[in-house]
């Protein structure tokens, strides 16, 4: 089984924005990637972080048939918004619950996986060794070699080493401590691309592909 979670956070009257069509976007064309890939075995979460109410992600679940899961985690005390996403994540897992040995892929759900991405063949296709298939580096400075920066716009990795992810100090990235966990991961374990094939657009609307 493959849980891909999504994470989105919407902002106060977003229904009409840019924003509603990019979630929206990245959240479809995830789902008709998985149906190319004819990737059986998989349910998909989106996880929403401002509270239980009715939003347009409501009607973009039922028409992937989606789990959709609100919760509290924006009005944490903090302004680190990687712990934000990554209670979500934690969230998900106790609420379902996911299993440790379940695969789970999170991505941001404002990202659009390009069709030429090869993450999810590698997904499809990994052996029960696998626990974990990334993109070391940052987006601006991608690696294939094992560090402690990785980007997580798209990762894969199994859920009992999520578990063991710290959450970030208020000045730390996010993105350091997953790539941490998976130095515990031995090198056989790991897949790492060199490409990770997904649109971002980190901190703006202008989208770029790594």
């Amino acid at each position: 089984m493959i849980y891909f979670i999504i994470t989105t956070s919407l902002f106060t009257g977003d229904s009409n924005s840019i924003r509603k069509e990019q979630y929206r976007k990245g959240i479809l064309t995830l789902y008709h990637q998985i149906q190319i890939h004819q990737i059986d075995s998989y349910r998909i979460i989106i996880v929403e972080n401002n509270g239980f109410r009715s939003t347009y992600l409501d009607e973009v679940a039922r028409e992937i048939d989606a789990t959709l899961y609100y919760t509290n985690n924006n009005r944490l005390p903090t302004n680190n918004k990687g712990y934000k996403e990554l209670q979500d994540i934690l969230d998900v897992i106790h609420f379902l619950p996911i299993i440790d040995e379940d695969f789970i892929v999170k991505m941001t759900g404002r990202y659009i996986l390009d069709e030429t991405s090869s993450f999810l063949e590698k997904c499809k296709n990994r052996t029960e060794n696998i626990d974990t298939i990334l993109q070391y580096g940052s987006y601006m400075k991608p690696s294939s070699e094992k560090m402690g920066d990785c980007i997580t716009g798209i990762i894969g990795m199994r859920c009992s080493y999520i578990k063991r992810i710290e959450k970030p100090r208020e000045s730390e990235c996010v993105e350091w401590k997953w790539a941490n966990v998976t130095l515990e991961i031995p090198e056989h374990r790991v897949t790492k691309m060199t490409e990770l094939g997904i649109w971002i657009c980190p901190g703006s609307d202008d989208y770029f592909l790594v």
